[in-house]
């Protein structure tokens, strides 16, 4: 199967199915490139407006350094710095003075507890991870955690239209909300095959490797990641673990206490063209996690025709089903037995197949159609003449604060 995140449809030739829809979109998430969510958003804008939408990107920074990846999109930057303040008190207001059909959230932020005016508002809310993990991410951090508890309730409960990422995450919220959610896969932003100019990095060539990607959050149980593949070097003292990744500098200590600093390399931040070439390259992915909303990832590994070693939690299931060798991420020593059995070449060729297939359940074009259906369900209710005088309402920009 080849996907890729150009968002083209199989029904294209049609009549754009949301034209004429005007949505506002918090646009905030797009100024941290190399993270899901901006590859969720990103994919997702140019989907709705290639299907004709009238999109308006909302801010609280300058868009001018990006703006020529959206061509069609307005923007509209306003408002105080801090997001908290942004969304809960410069959006409604805005808001309210403007004649959008729709106003999405697609990042775990970003809906007001204040009224919008007429504004329907659609919420994406990815997971609530903290809510399952309160040890770890509430309790330990209180600035973290009055902040996220307002956006999470203020998105759950104040949404109109509530989406979420797994069935595993649309029963979390069930259970402890009692809110349903639609689930639509961001499969939308997935991309399989490399282009022609995606290269393999030089340092890598030639290197028997593992991948991880997937971030430095504590639920990533990277620490035990690295003293598995500690526990590997003894059988196979030439693998090397290549961690793709914001942030990674903080594992040079742990590195140096495991005398892993020759054999596993921090890439930092690549471009999603290098990561698949990466990713190609590689003998497995290794994703360990302790909790996932969905673990794309996985289906990342999958698209690029490689092994993948993971965890039987949360959705991780749900999305990797047969096709993956699971272990005990709390074991070292599991995972460690785990690369072993992903390393045999019988073993590796058949978690390929099963990948290959696996993929099917998470078809782009699917995932791409149910969001469409999202903000097609009601046709513009505001006359074609006003729709025309907002369209054509100059745009101010006004510095944030």
């Amino acid at each position: 199967m080849t996907a890729r995140n150009d968002v083209s449809l199989p029904d294209s030739d049609d009549k754009p199915r949301l034209a004429g829809v005007r949505i506002a979109i918090d646009a905030r998430s797009l100024r941290h490139p190399g993270m899901g969510i901006h590859r969720y958003l990103s994919a997702a804008i140019k989907l709705l407006i290639r299907e004709g939408a009238d999109v308006v990107l909302l801010t609280n920074f300058s868009g001018e350094e990006i703006a020529s990846d959206y061509p069609g999109a307005r923007w509209e930057s306003f408002g105080s710095r801090r997001d908290i303040i942004w969304d809960q008190f410069d959006l409604p207001k805005y808001l309210r003075k403007r004649d959008f059909q729709y106003y999405w959230a697609p990042g775990n932020n970003g809906v007001p507890l204040w009224p919008t005016g007429r504004t329907r508002k659609v919420c994406t809310t990815h997971d609530i991870i903290p809510l399952r993990l309160p040890r770890m991410y509430l309790f330990r951090r209180p600035r973290f955690a009055l902040p996220y508890l307002v956006w999470t309730l203020s998105g759950i409960l104040r949404s109109d239209v509530l989406l979420t990422d797994s069935e595993s995450s649309a029963r979390d919220i069930f259970k402890i909300f009692r809110r349903r959610s639609t689930v639509i896969s961001p499969a939308l932003s997935l991309q399989g095959d490399t282009s022609p100019s995606a290269r393999l990095p030089r340092e890598l060539l030639g290197l028997d490797y593992l991948v991880y990607s997937g971030g430095m959050d504590p639920r990533k149980n990277v620490g035990n990641l690295l003293a598995a593949f500690a526990l590997s070097l003894r059988r196979s003292p030439a693998l090397h673990l290549i961690i793709i990744g914001h942030s990674t500098e903080a594992l040079n200590p742990f590195l140096a206490e495991l005398e892993l600093t020759n054999n596993v390399i921090l890439t930092g931040f690549v471009s999603e063209d290098e990561k698949t070439a990466i990713l190609k390259g590689s003998r497995a992915l290794i994703y360990p996690s302790l909790y996932e909303g969905f673990g794309l990832p996985i289906l990342e590994a999958f698209a690029a025709g490689v092994p993948v070693l993971t965890c039987r939690n949360s959705s991780l299931v749900e999305v990797a089903g047969d096709a993956a060798i699971y272990v005990d991420p709390l074991s070292p020593a599991s995972i460690a037995q785990g690369i072993a059995e992903i390393l045999l070449r019988d073993v590796a060729e058949r978690q390929r197949a099963l990948g290959r297939l696996r993929l099917k359940y998470f078809d782009p074009s699917a995932a791409q159609q149910q969001l469409i259906n999202v903000f097609a369900k009601e046709a513009p209710s505001r006359s074609l003449e006003r729709r025309r005088r907002s369209a054509h309402r100059p745009l101010r920009v006004r510095r944030a604060e």
